[in-house]
């Protein structure tokens, strides 16, 4: 047989069960909460603070119910409905916070909460002071216009109600240290250490140091690179009181902590203030005298190239241990480094093999300029004068010699156009190879496979439609890097009837095409000016994407 047992019902004379509830699932729809403000275009009013003291009026008979904070935060006050005898609009500013939990009724005569409550027509209250660390930081309470409408079991409900408020404040500042953070890492990783500036420019230490400094909450930041006799060099430095050493070494063997960063490729937090006598190496060397919190962040940007992120704090309000979160978020700071300097190297490997090829080109190109001029160009000079010899002295037809003559001059133009072209060809080569080579590098230097695949056509292409649609397989190719997180990009290029179109296609995540709307940041211009350069050639523009799906890039103008 089965037994079915019944659930235990909640004891409701336990108030955390009727609040505690409550606030945790204010926290756990916060987040749903944002998003259906961002939809509607309104800010979210309700708050954690909101939903306890309602919880709290819900729970008991009074008419009014209130949290105020002695720092200045906004109170709140919740009144049962419209018609209570007690509304929000009648509460002016509390009395100081008593010291430990008050009961008021007609008979309480003396004290700033009696004068209070007898203003405002309250007959029964009870008030309870919020403590934090022995601190007391604002008040709670219970209002009624009846005699005797509170008992103690709405006194528990408050002080429970105080405790949970202070669990409140902690996850409300949690929160926003938080959110600060992820703004600061977003602002770095997509303004300070933006890829874009990789691709166009390799940039050196000394900017990427000045666009740390810039964007981290700290008062200094410095790079230090290892180098191959195992001795660190401070190469750039930033922010607002950076330490004037660029060019100084130390050896690793004397920086202990920094040499364990490297080794163990973790961050380490160096607290001076606490007179760590291991950490009095680094002090001396890396940090300025007045340094209170010190951060290693080691990052490996090649098999060569190893180097420490180098963070200083000087500001006493701002020296707070550092959380787990936040060190998560300088070593991504640091990782991000690591990568633009590779992707830099790689580049700039790629630009110095390609003037290196040209070289090469070129001097082959003369060397073949050479040969047709030397040795056909005077075999054929040789033959010509024979021949105007044969004509001048009548040895032969003077019809058949002067086509030989014709044949022959020709032939020598012909020879010497083709050597002044070898030396005159412009170095480089067509903007749609140029695309391809950066699409090939690109996507190889991001683990991305590239397919290119082209119709072989005898018109030519105009030479102003051919830079535009370049440019944009260029923006197209970009994006992939920066947003699909692709594995595989296909790109084809078509001829059909007097026209050219271009198809571009990955695997990456894809993106809703709602996202693609320009934004005030910036986001979203790069595609508004991809339909801008193919407009201007009389071409269309066209993408095709939605989540977990890839994109599609269409490209299409008319040839001529």
């Amino acid at each position: 047989m089965l037994s079915i047992v019944p659930e235990a019902a909640p004891d409701l004379a336990d108030p955390s069960v009727l609040l505690a509830p409550r606030v945790t699932r204010w926290f756990e729809t916060r987040a749903i909460d944002d998003a259906a403000s961002d939809r509607l275009d309104k800010p979210v009013v309700r708050t954690p603070y909101q939903a306890l003291v309602e919880a709290l009026l819900e729970q008991s008979s009074a008419d009014l119910a209130w949290l105020s904070w002695e720092d200045g935060s906004e109170s709140v006050v919740v009144a049962r409905d419209r018609m209570s005898p007690l509304q929000p609009s009648s509460i002016g500013e509390f009395p100081e916070p008593p010291r430990s939990p008050m009961t008021i009724n007609p008979a309480t005569r003396t004290g700033a909460w009696a004068l209070w409550c007898r203003s405002r027509g309250i007959l029964s209250s009870i008030v309870v002071p919020v403590r934090q660390r022995n601190a007391i930081v604002g008040t709670i309470g219970l209002a009624s216009s009846t005699i005797g409408a509170l008992d103690d079991a709405d006194r528990q409900r408050v002080q429970l109600g105080a405790s949970l408020a202070i669990q409140a404040r902690r996850h409300e500042v949690r929160l926003s240290s938080l959110r600060r953070m992820f703004n600061e890492v977003s602002r770095t990783l997509e303004h300070a250490l933006a890829l874009d500036r990789a691709l166009r420019l390799p940039p050196t230490y000394r900017e990427i140091a000045r666009s740390l400094g810039e964007s981290l909450d700290a008062s200094y930041c410095q790079i230090a690179i290892r180098d191959a006799r195992q001795a660190i060099t401070i190469r750039a430095g930033g922010g607002h009181r950076p330490p004037r050493r660029v060019g100084s070494t130390w050896t690793l063997a004397q920086l202990r902590r920094c040499a364990e960063a490297l080794h163990e490729r973790r961050a380490v937090v160096l607290t001076f203030s606490q007179g760590d006598v291991a950490s009095e190496p680094e002090r001396l060397a890396l940090f300025t005298p007045t340094t209170r919190t010190g951060v290693l962040i080691p990052f490996i940007a090649g098999p060569r190239t190893q180097g420490v992120l180098i963070l200083g704090e000087e500001r006493e309000s701002r020296c707070q241990p550092l959380t787990p979160e936040r060190i998560a978020i300088l070593e991504l700071v640091a990782s991000r480094i690591a990568h633009i300097m590779r992707i830099s190297r790689r580049l700039e490997y790629e630009r110095l093999g390609d003037r290196r090829r040209q070289r090469q080109l070129t001097v082959e190109r003369q060397r073949l300029a050479r040969d047709v001029h030397d040795e056909i160009g005077q075999a054929l000079s040789a033959l010509l004068v024979q021949i105007r010899c044969a004509i001048a002295e009548g040895n032969a037809g003077p019809e058949a010699l002067k086509v030989l003559e014709r044949a022959t001059s020709d032939a020598l133009s012909g020879a010497r156009t083709l050597a002044f072209g070898f030396r005159h060809l412009e170095r480089g080569v067509g903007p749609l190879e140029e695309a391809r080579a950066f699409a090939d590098t690109l996507l190889r230097g991001a683990r991305c496979r590239l397919s290119w695949t082209e119709e072989r056509i005898e018109g030519r292409v105009a030479a102003r439609t051919l830079r535009e649609i370049a440019n944009v397989i260029k923006e197209a190719v970009t994006n992939i890097v920066r947003h699909a997180a692709a594995d595989c990009a296909r790109i084809r290029v078509e001829y059909p009837q007097g026209r050219i179109r271009v198809t571009i296609q990955d695997n990456g995540i894809g993106f809703s095409l709602d996202d693609t709307r320009p934004a005030s940041d910036g986001r979203g211009l790069g595609l508004v000016g991809c339909s801008e350069r193919l407009a201007r050639v009389g071409g269309l523009f066209d993408i095709k994407s939605a989540p977990a799906q890839g994109t599609v890039v269409i490209l299409e103008a008319p040839r001529l």
